[in-house]
């Protein structure tokens, strides 16, 4: 942890509160609780102060339980990062990895895909130990992501861990399964309650109050068994003002009672200290100090233990550093009482306390204070001294806008947030002012790159011209926003065929920004393998991923990482016709999508692309076909750019039709950017050539052939020279031209022997075979290759063959298949059918493509009857 503060805040959340002196000791309770080892969760359920955290603390103690962690929740722990942070703060003990499951979680705002870091959070604990986690306040997980998280995480936890949950309120979460197993011990309030006898013991020999037996019982009799009615009535007692006005147990204490029977029975000074320091998540004798000018530590010790006689709701964190929090019901009265105050006294107590926060390095709580406070410009100033940590973005989020672009940097910080969090709203907001004020400028460039994750305008990613370094050096952006404007420029430079200075923008990036933030590791060696894929040094990808799987290790979560990582070894797989290892890797990403719901249009699009192009590389045209007329109309959005590779695909097989392809060269035409990329001039050259422009075709191909040689683009060099193959060979013989032709395919087998690219020599197998044939059998062809080459043109011969990986066509549909194709013979749309059968409307999208493939069907009607037909509806 970086900084002091990261400390003092964890202990004041996983703490385990010792008992007090002289519980009780309830036996048939700890009887119960004794059978917590053999139980997945033990839920103890009652209202506010009925001694749930009492009871087990005492129940631990007594039974000298081992392997305990301690987690308290409160109203700021609602939302999936702050929850499973503390979480594994508080459950690191009983980790082996050295903290970087915390670290993690520490530097990366992941809320949408937090499902994929539980995954080696629940494998580290298995075991033969047994490990309990107490959640105390379990009643404020209300968040529906973090509902889900949490019952993936009592899903698949080990036998040998063991959670109390301890709840004001019903179980937030779904215990079904366990109850039936047998695995669910519930204690709830009835249970709770303390019967006559405990009361009266309670009273007298915890509490020590003095009284008649008359007056014992009377307080037992209004208290009803509820123990925190009992303190707060023991107070009032102690004050001398009881009044018996205890409501019942379970249902808390009216603030009016707590104003003239507490409150009211405490001399002004205790009042005064009371309502300011109520809006304090913790405080000690130098905040207070700061607030109170002629308090000193004795004063303060003293008025701590006043308070503590008095039986007030303050408990103490850290007794070595006189460390306290207020109990919840009295901290949420106090906040009441605090608002009431005058403004400018409210507003002196926050700046009070924001700078004494600010001092001891903990920003996180001066941040609170100063947004509480509308302090924004003090927001601004303090999230800047953070460097861009992850635990200042969500305070950013609340600066007002106009005020946020005081600073672009943190501008482009909270757009990366609410990216993050798929706040397109925030996003799109965010982005309408980046254009407003920056349009023109290289500034508008960050937000510019992300349009597609909010907005579905074009479908693919806008064109941004590459920066030069003398330009990134004049953006305001510190190490973390700069390290991405790095990676981002380097896709540019890739469209550009400058991959030197892609590379080195990428070296740069990780060396500037990877040490503050590792996704920003894990992201760049994702684009320094796009540039190796694009140049053809397929031998190059594997460490770049190998480099980032170790990262994804420690980064897991953030905005569907391994799916970035798992697509993009697929794609190098796919150029070497692995196609086993690409089929294994495909199907780790769909059953990532499917069973964490990792579901948005660019993820099933992407998969869809994928598995359109394996049918293509497996022989499945026809199959290949209908997979892309099928993202075709259910993506219909995004631009026929973006399927260049199945484009390229099609037209390889002669399949690509008269209106895909004026649509291609249409939209290629007004595309700047995407003019001039090597690939896009391939693919409008071979489709200018089969539309007769042949002379414009060889020229486009050969510029393509010598840009590739200059810039040393193995990939590129020998798809143009399989392209121009195929282009002589469908044009009349002329001399020299088989010559020529075997010259070409000794070029492209040279560029692609050692990386094995072999992808290009199979899309052009049926004019390729013959000539690969006779080149492999003539000794004239032997002497120009190399032996490492003839062996190269050996698996050519072979891949061309037809010996491929194969995957039947007419496999079943599954049963969630059925069940869609079910629901679209009732003609009913995307969004009624995902609410039929409870998934999204991605899900069905992803299901409704597999069907047309299956089936070999392009629409939802051809399906229909298809099912009809074949006997599955």
């Amino acid at each position: 942890m970086e900084h002091s503060s990261d400390i003092l805040l964890l202990t004041t959340k996983i703490k385990i509160p010792a008992p007090r002196k002289n519980y009780i000791v309830r036996q048939g309770l700890f009887e119960q609780l004794s059978k917590c080892g053999d139980m997945s969760i033990i839920f103890l359920s009652g209202g506010a102060g009925t001694g749930k955290t009492t009871l087990l603390s005492s129940f631990i103690q007594e039974k000298k339980l081992k392997n305990i962690c301690w987690l308290s929740l409160d109203s700021a722990n609602t939302n999936v990062y702050s929850f499973w942070l503390y979480f594994t703060a508080a459950i690191s003990p009983f980790l082996k990895d050295e903290g970087s499951l915390f670290n993690l979680l520490r530097t990366n705002p992941d809320t949408k895909y937090m499902e994929n870091l539980l995954i080696p959070l629940i494998n580290q604990l298995w075991g033969d130990e047994e490990y309990y986690m107490v959640l105390d306040d379990v009643q404020y997980i209300g968040d529906e992501a973090l509902i889900k998280t949490f019952e993936f995480f009592i899903e698949a936890m080990p036998a040998n861990f063991h959670i109390f949950m301890l709840s004001r309120e019903d179980p937030p979460v779904y215990l079904g399964p366990l109850a039936v197993s047998g695995r669910l011990l519930f204690i709830d309030g009835k249970q709770m309650q303390l019967t006559m006898e405990e009361g009266i013991a309670f009273l007298k020999d915890t509490m020590r109050l003095a009284g008649s037996e008359e007056e014992l019982n009377q307080l037992n009799h209004y208290a009803e068994g509820w123990i925190g009615g009992l303190q707060l009535a023991a107070a009032a007692k102690a004050a001398g003002k009881y009044s018996g006005q205890l409501l019942r147990a379970g249902g808390g204490i009216a603030s009016q009672y707590l104003t003239r029977e507490i409150i009211g029975a405490l001399t002004k000074q205790e009042q005064e200290f009371l309502i300011k320091t109520g809006y304090l998540s913790y405080f000690d004798a130098e905040i207070c100090q700061k607030l109170f000018k002629n308090l000193t530590k004795q004063d303060f010790n003293q008025l701590m233990e006043r308070f503590m006689e008095k039986n007030l709701f303050i408990t103490c964190l850290d007794e070595q550093n006189g460390i306290y929090r207020y109990h919840n019901i009295l901290s949420e009265y106090l906040k009441q009482q605090f608002l009431c105050l005058p403004d400018e006294q409210r507003a002196e107590c926050y700046k009070i306390t924001a700078e004494a926060f600010e001092k001891r390095e903990d920003y996180e709580e001066a941040l609170q204070e100063h947004c509480e406070a509308g302090n924004y410009n003090e927001v601004l100033r303090i999230t800047k001294l953070m460097e861009g940590r992850i635990e200042a973005w969500s305070y950013l989020d609340r600066v007002p806008i106009e005020l946020l672009f005081q600073d672009a940097d943190l501008a482009a910080q909270c757009f990366l947030y609410n990216l993050g969090n798929i706040n397109t709203e925030r996003c799109h907001a965010i982005y309408e002012k980046f254009k407003e004020l920056y349009q023109d400028s290289d500034l508008f460039r960050f937000v510019d790159f992300a349009q597609i994750y909010f907005t579905t305008k074009d479908g693919i990613l806008p064109q941004c011209p590459a920066l030069t370094q003398e330009q990134m050096e004049q953006i305001p952006f510190g190490p973390v926003m700069k390290g991405v404007l790095l990676i981002e420029n380097a896709g540019a430079l890739l469209d550009r065929m400058k991959y030197e200075e892609a590379e080195a923008c990428i070296l740069k990036g990780i060396k500037i920004a990877a040490d503050l933030n590792s996704f920003i590791g894990f992201f760049a060696y994702n684009q320094l393998s796009q540039v190796y894929e694009e140049m053809g040094r397929l031998n190059d990808c594997f460490p770049c991923y190998a480099k980032s799987k170790e990262i994804m290790k420690t980064v897991n979560g953030l905005m569907g990482i391994d799916t970035n990582y798992y697509f993009g070894l697929a794609g190098v797989y796919i150029r070497r016709m692995e196609l086993d290892q690409a089929k294994n890797v495909l199907e780790q990403v769909g059953q990532i999508l499917n069973e964490r719901h990792i579901h948005a249009d660019i993820t099933d699009m992407t998969l869809a692309y994928h598995m359109a192009e394996m049918k293509f590389l497996c022989g499945e045209n026809d199959t290949a076909v209908t997979y892309v007329e099928g993202i075709l109309s259910e993506y219909p959005n995004y631009s026929i750019l973006s399927l260049g590779r199945l484009l390229y695909e099609l037209a390889c097989i002669d399949r690509l039709s008269e209106d895909l392809s004026e649509r291609f060269l249409n939209e290629l035409e007004d595309s700047k950017k995407y003019r001039q990329q090597p690939f896009m001039k391939l693919l409008r050259a071979r489709i200018l050539f089969q539309r007769g422009e042949t002379e414009v075709a060889f020229k486009e191909t050969e510029d393509i052939l010598a840009a590739s040689r200059l810039h040393h683009n193995k990939l590129r060099l020998a798809e143009a020279d399989i392209l121009k193959i195929v282009m002589l060979s469908r044009m009349p013989k002329k001399e020299g031209g088989q010559r020529e032709i075997n010259n070409l395919l000794v070029e492209a087998i040279h560029y692609s022997h050692k990386d094995r690219i072999l992808m290009p020599f199979y899309l052009d197998r049926v004019t390729l075979l013959t000539l690969l044939k006779g080149l492999y059998e003539k000794s004239a062809g032997k002497q120009l290759l190399s032996s490492e080459e003839v062996s190269f043109l050996s698996d050519i011969i072979v891949i061309c063959g037809g010996q491929t990986f194969k995957e039947s066509s007419t496999e079943m549909l599954s049963a969630r298949e059925q069940e869609v194709l079910s629901q679209l013979s009732l003609g009913i749309t995307n969004r009624e059918i995902a609410k039929n059968l409870c998934i999204s409307q991605a899900t069905v999208k992803t299901h409704v493509l597999s069907i047309f493939g299956k089936l070999g069907v392009s629409s939802r009607m051809m399906a229909v009857e298809k099912g009809r037909k074949d006997g599955i509806i």
